[in-house]
């Protein structure tokens, strides 16, 4: 494996998003109503989260990349397979298949006009653990860039315990860490995780930690600028 190879981890699912073009701007609510029916166009299949994102990225720019995230024995998770594959052959070899679990979408309900709204099932990654990663393809890789615990059940439980080992052995084989947030809905338990506390155990392992302000005010219960003052390596002006 390339020194130069960067390895991407966490979080992936499916995205569907369906064509609401139909519906006129301003017109979302009246449309949105139990028991009607909406003409959708034609929709978009794609692979989301960091693993998808980032990585595939990184392949196209002719970085080295490897990616690992978990995914279910079912169609959805076949679909992410051949989407993955279809950019390079080899990528999809970190994939782990949950035969216990289902693999994770998202429903991304986009309006002219109108925000978009994300039906989310973590599905698969709410069972990925440190056990999932191959430390010692990271021991051979330059970085490892791992992404969106919040929406990880197994990772932001018991204290974020096996958040806080992944990185700890993924510091320990010498390769670059990086941190990667998102988002959460407020009511659902990574909403509700006791984040503060997780990040200052994970975060002397991490390397590169650069949240957006609105991923990092939530999950620490505040303004970024007061509770994320507190936690080891982040000062007032890295969270502008």
């Amino acid at each position: 494996m390339s020194d130069k190879t960067v390895i991407v981890a966490g979080h992936i699912c499916l995205d569907i998003i369906p064509n609401l073009n139909s519906i006129p701007e301003g017109q979302f609510a009246a449309h949105f109503q139990p028991g009607h029916l909406i003409e959708a166009g034609p929709t978009v299949i794609a692979t989301g989260g960091p693993v998808s994102n980032t990585g595939l990225a990184l392949h196209i720019l002719g970085i080295p990349t490897r990616l690992m995230g978990k995914i279910g024995d079912d169609l959805f998770g076949q679909a992410v397979l051949n989407i993955v594959r279809s950019y390079g052959a080899g990528l999809a070899e970190g994939m782990v298949i949950d035969k216990t679990s289902s693999t994770s979408y998202t429903v991304i309900i986009s309006s002219p006009g109108v925000d978009r709204m994300f039906l989310h099932s973590p599905g698969a990654n709410n069972t990925f653990c440190a056990g999932d990663v191959d430390f010692d393809q990271v021991a051979q890789a330059a970085l490892l860039h791992f992404g969106y615990p919040p929406v990880m059940r197994r990772l932001f439980e018991n204290g974020g315990a096996e958040l806080v080992e992944l990185y700890r052995r993924a510091k320990a084989t010498g390769a670059t860490t990086s941190l990667d947030m998102t988002f959460p809905d407020p009511a659902s338990p990574g909403g509700r995780a006791d984040w503060p506390s997780i990040y200052r155990s994970t975060l002397p392992n991490v390397d590169i930690f650069c949240p957006a302000s609105r991923s990092c005010s939530s999950p620490c219960g505040g303004r970024p600028t007061t509770a994320w003052s507190s936690l080891p390596g982040v000062t007032r002006s890295s969270l502008g």
